[in-house]
């Protein structure tokens, strides 16, 4: 019991979550560094992608061409010191994602060499599906803004047109 008198809620069994993560001297905010990624990224594409639509929401970025669940993603993981990168299905047909996928992952051996060997394609969440990279990232500092969008621009620029085949090889297969 506290001293004013109102109870301590239980606390439940496990480790306990670590101590939030403060900005260093010299780093951004997050938003501000993603707004950094997100304009970088866009302005290293090369205007034959297409114009790709932008959500920014938390420690998210979301670039997409049609569908919203269908989208290139770059979420900071903070308390891990780590940035995930990839293509994320999340449609709301589970099977139409596997489907994307199972396309995507043919062309592994091309992603591995254009964007690098940590890429792998997986179902995660919900029926969802991912074609994803992680790497470390300690500081979100103007250097690392720099080239988590030069790396980010390299994923989206190999993975677009798949995305695109995709796409319509499923749904051609589904008539």
């Amino acid at each position: 019991m506290l001293p004013s008198g109102r109870r301590v809620p239980a606390t439940q069994p496990g480790p306990r979550p670590g101590p939030a993560r403060r900005r260093q001297p010299g780093e951004l905010a997050v938003a501000d560094f993603l707004r950094g990624v997100l304009e970088a990224t866009r302005a290293a594409l090369p205007p034959d992608l297409g114009p790709l639509e932008a959500r920014q929401q938390g420690s998210l970025i979301k670039l997409f061409a049609d569908d919203p669940a269908i989208h290139f993603e770059l979420w900071l993981h903070r308390s891990r010191g780590r940035v995930e990168l990839g293509l994320h299905f999340e449609t709301r047909d589970a099977r139409r994602n596997r489907r994307l996928l199972e396309y995507v992952a043919d062309e592994l051996p091309f992603l591995k060499e254009a964007v690098g060997q940590g890429i792998e394609a997986e179902p995660w969440d919900k029926g969802w599906t991912r074609v994803y990279l992680t790497q470390a990232l300690d500081r979100l500092g103007p250097q690392e803004q720099a080239g988590l969008a030069s790396r980010f621009a390299t994923l989206i620029e190999a993975l677009e047109p798949i995305r695109r085949d995709a796409i319509q090889t499923v749904a051609a297969r589904r008539r």
